[in-house]
């Protein structure tokens, strides 16, 4: 099993080392790093604005980790009489450390799992603002919005993508003897889609392909994936895991 890694550094080259540990032969392929959002400046001022009860969403270590950075700079604080929902456990555990304040978590790592939680059964006139990148996913807040919460969208952090300079590096992988993908956002498979293009290698779509969502594996399968693992986490330990047992049962996933 040789696998090519598709997220964003620091991660990409973790989860290729903590391969690399376990026998695993790995390709780290970083697609995009990240800039500081728009959203940054004002958020110090819209946390003090919330009012009791509140809700705050945060869909990425990333998204919190840019978040408390604005907030160190502004002299913000995380508010002590909100609600806090994460998309995932390790999201939780770094908000919760550098917020100091209890985080919920859903068991389904998406949106649709955040919004069955206990904050979002009854959120007429409820503020919520989300802590995301640019262009974030918009399900979540439209639904709440329908229901008569308050939404605020906050960007955090924005995305810079770098296909061109990978072209090269995809052209050597047939000789490299890949039979695993792991892709970790819907984005991110879009455009290591088009790097697949862009370099003419369509025999990577014969590839096994895991996916942190069963929305992903949909977008993977619309675009010619045939063989794919959902693996329900982004959380590379997850990933690891899942690797593991595919490695020993010969990709199968029986």
């Amino acid at each position: 099993m040789t696998i090519v890694v598709v997220r964003p550094e620091p991660d990409c080259s973790q989860l290729v080392d903590q391969l690399a540990q376990q026998g695993l032969s790995a390709i780290p392929c970083p697609l995009l790093s990240f800039a500081p959002g728009q959203g940054l400046p004002s958020l110090a001022n819209l946390f003090a604005s919330l009012p009791t009860d509140s809700v705050l969403v945060a869909v990425s270590p990333r998204a919190v980790a840019f978040a408390h950075q604005a907030l160190q700079h502004q002299s913000g604080r995380w508010p002590s009489d909100c609600h806090y929902v994460a998309v995932g456990q390790r999201t939780a555990n770094e908000w919760q450390a550098v917020s100091e304040q209890p985080i919920l978590t859903p068991t389904r790592e998406d949106s649709e799992g955040m919004l069955a939680l206990a904050p979002f059964s009854a959120v007429t006139g409820t503020q919520v603002v989300i802590l995301r990148g640019e262009s974030g996913r918009d399900m979540m807040g439209q639904t709440l919005q329908a229901q008569g919460a308050q939404v605020h969208y906050c960007e955090t952090y924005r995305r810079q993508w770098a296909i061109e300079p990978l072209v090269s590096q995809v052209v050597s992988w047939p000789h490299d003897a890949i039979d695993t993908v792991v892709i970790t956002s819907g984005q991110q498979l879009a455009y290591f889609d088009q790097l697949i293009t862009l370099s003419g290698q369509h025999w990577l779509r014969q590839c096994r392909i895991l996916v942190p969502s069963k929305r992903i594996q949909d977008q993977a399968t619309a675009l010619g994936f045939d063989t794919i693992t959902t693996v329900d986490s982004v959380a590379n330990d997850a990933l690891v895991n899942t690797l593991i047992r595919l490695s020993k049962t010969g990709l199968s996933d029986d």
